[in-house]
């Protein structure tokens, strides 16, 4: 996760990713995730946290890891309300 990068850059990467990767479009964070980008709302942090999990998880890719984790970290200090 680039210092720069917006919540909704890193929506809209989880999102292409997850299609790419066939993620189940049905999955809770991925619907939550649609929606907020459907009404421009900002993302859902958790369901941002849970959709670069899975994606780490299938892709084993340690730059998804290292976003989940910073992601995880601003939901849990509260700097992501």
């Amino acid at each position: 996760m680039a210092p720069s990068d917006t919540a909704a850059e890193l929506r809209d990467r989880a999102l292409a990713l997850a299609g790419e990767l066939g993620v189940d479009p049905s999955a809770w964070y991925i619907r939550v995730l649609e929606e907020d980008q459907k009404t421009g709302l900002e993302p859902d942090i958790g369901a941002l946290v849970r959709v670069y999990w899975e994606l780490q998880r299938v892709t084993e890719r340690a730059d998804l890891r290292d976003t989940w984790r910073q992601l995880a970290d601003q939901l849990w200090s509260g700097a992501a309300a």
